[in-house]
């Protein structure tokens, strides 16, 4: 029997876009009483390509997904996507592969489309095997229940430790014509470059081709999921997909193309920081927002590296959860890093007030002041290193009791 949580959402027609379709269903493998299999479907002429996880580890569908990104889809033909809730298919063996195998099979057939058109994500449980032949059971129901209106419902759908759904859309205007660019994406825990325990999904109608969008893709993914951490873990499973049904073509010259192109990479960057700061923001347990920059630095790369240190550092995201301005913490995480550094350049500041220089604390703190600063939900850290005119940014989270609590009830 396929069951299925709908929810209401008045605000799902400003997500849709031409092209693109979305149905949602309990399959029962994980879950009751909640959608946990998501089927998205895109028209023929369309585009897709994706980042994956770095782990040496990764599950059967980035496996599955990772070889067809590398090839040119059949443009004649649908594209689908399958993600389910719950299990992740990760270290699985043969079993993992074969469940990819059958599944794409199945919708292969349903859909009159080549297996290289088929992509798979799926978050969840490492090791336990995927019962997918109680998934394919429902793909007649998700091809049947198509609409161009289930953003929110697959928003939900995805989700695992998540508290809360991350959705994103935008109408932008380029050379006088509208376009869309929506999305989604879970992630809560497991949270660490290169990416996470994550997946998100954004679509558009502004027609790109594949390498193209596969450049921009990946400069984003750099300039956004990339740039966060709640725990300092890497997933076997995280995942970025973005197509295009290029239903809305430019007709303009050269000089405007690149204009064009330019101003929809700016797009997606967006899209793609807003999705990544609010997985942030619905991190396991986390109560507070913290974005870390260091300024100065001799090269991009030091200030990336200081930047996580701090970013993962325990002490440093318990002392934020407490609203202690303990910088000593932030000095133990940028020497942990061992790069030599000039200890009488660096300047440390919370909530904009100057805490350390000179190589030692500031006197005169107003430590009322501080204290209220802190209880804000958001809370910049910036270290100024002074050597040189390279920054960096990473956004994270504190590190409360609850982070513990979820995590040792994950299996439970």
């Amino acid at each position: 029997m396929n069951k299925s949580n709908k929810r209401s959402d008045q605000g799902s027609k400003y997500y849709t876009l031409a092209g693109l379709k979305i149905s949602t269903c309990c399959s029962g493998t994980k879950y009751e009483n909640r959608d946990d299999l998501s089927l998205i479907v895109l028209d023929p002429g369309s585009n897709i390509c994706a980042c994956f996880t770095a782990s040496t580890m990764p599950s059967a569908p980035v496996i599955w997904s990772k070889e067809n990104n590398k090839k040119a889809q059949n443009l004649k033909q649908k594209i689908v996507l399958l993600i389910n809730a719950g299990n992740a298919n990760a270290f699985t063996g043969e079993d993992g592969l074969l469940a990819c195998e059958e599944k794409a099979s199945s919708l292969s057939s349903i859909f009159k489309c080549e297996r290289k058109n088929i992509f798979f994500a799926s978050t969840g449980v490492i090791g336990e095997k995927l019962p997918h032949k109680k998934i394919i059971q429902h793909f007649s129901y998700l091809q049947k229940n198509l609409s161009s209106y289930n953003f929110t419902n697959a928003s939900y759908s995805i989700l695992t430790t998540d508290l809360k759904p991350k959705i994103y859309t935008s109408k932008f205007k380029i050379l006088n014509k509208i376009f869309t660019l929506s999305g989604f994406a879970k992630g809560s825990g497991m949270i660490h470059p290169n990416m996470a325990t994550m997946l998100a999904f954004l679509f558009t109608d502004f027609a790109i081709d594949k390498e193209t969008l596969s450049v921009f893709t990946q400069k984003a993914v750099r300039q956004s999921f990339n740039r966060i951490s709640v725990d300092g873990d890497m997933s076997t499973s995280d995942t970025v997909f973005v197509g295009t049904t290029n239903k809305i073509p430019l007709k303009i010259t050269k000089d405007q193309k690149a204009k064009a192109l330019k101003a929809f990479y700016a797009e997606l960057k967006k899209a793609m920081i807003d999705l990544a700061k609010k997985i942030v923001l619905d991190g396991e347990g986390a109560k507070k927002f913290i974005e870390i920059t260091v300024t100065n630095a001799k090269t991009a790369t030091i200030a990336k590296k200081i930047c996580f240190s701090i970013a993962n550092s325990l002490l440093v995201k318990t002392a934020i959860a407490g609203e202690d301005a303990n910088w000593g913490r932030i000095i133990m995480a940028i020497g942990k890093t061992k790069i030599n550094l000039k200890i009488e350049n660096i300047k440390i500041y919370i909530q904009n007030f100057l805490l350390c220089e000179n190589g030692k604390a500031i006197n005169a703190i107003d430590d009322t002041k501080l204290s209220l600063a802190l209880k804000r939900k958001t809370v910049n850290i910036k270290v100024d290193l002074g050597e040189g005119v390279r920054d960096f940014t990473v956004w994270t989270s504190d590190l409360t009791e609850d982070y513990v609590r979820i995590n040792a009830d994950y299996r439970s």
